[in-house]
């Protein structure tokens, strides 16, 4: 047997922790007040969630930013055997958000209605949001 058929299956951690810059700070403690932020490009007025320092799309630097409802469409989802993930287009953005979506007691559909569920304590966690839930409609 040649040695390109060995290999060594091992884990191999990079502990590694970085600075959330002003736009993601903004975002995380707008959550720590139910408030989700989005970004605003002062040249092509592109939101985004989360917010960026500049616009993927004109590469200006990102200084305003805007307050959301919160509610949202579902773009699609996809399920595992404990959870389901949902893209959501948030009212008022022009970007998707990726987060867990429950229906409650009903089914998933693209499409559907969404708004975020606040968990009652908050630590400036993407986890704030404890899942967006379906809206009937």
């Amino acid at each position: 047997m040649s040695a390109a058929h060995w290999s060594v299956r091992q884990r191999i951690e990079i502990p590694f922790q970085y600075t959330a810059g002003p736009a993601v700070t903004r975002f995380l403690q707008g959550l720590t007040d139910q408030k989700i932020v989005a970004s605003v490009c002062s040249k092509c007025g592109r939101r985004s969630v989360p917010p960026l320092s500049f616009c993927g799309r004109c590469w200006q630097p990102v200084t305003e930013f805007r307050e959301l409802t919160g509610t949202g469409q579902l773009l699609s989802y996809s399920s595992s055997a404990d959870r389901t993930f949902g893209l959501i287009h948030l009212d008022g953005a022009d970007s998707s958000f990726l987060h867990w979506v429950v229906a409650d007691g009903g089914r998933l559909k693209i499409g559907s209605p969404v708004e975020p569920v606040w968990r009652s304590e908050r630590s400036a966690s993407i986890l704030d949001i404890e899942h967006f839930r379906v809206l009937a409609g």
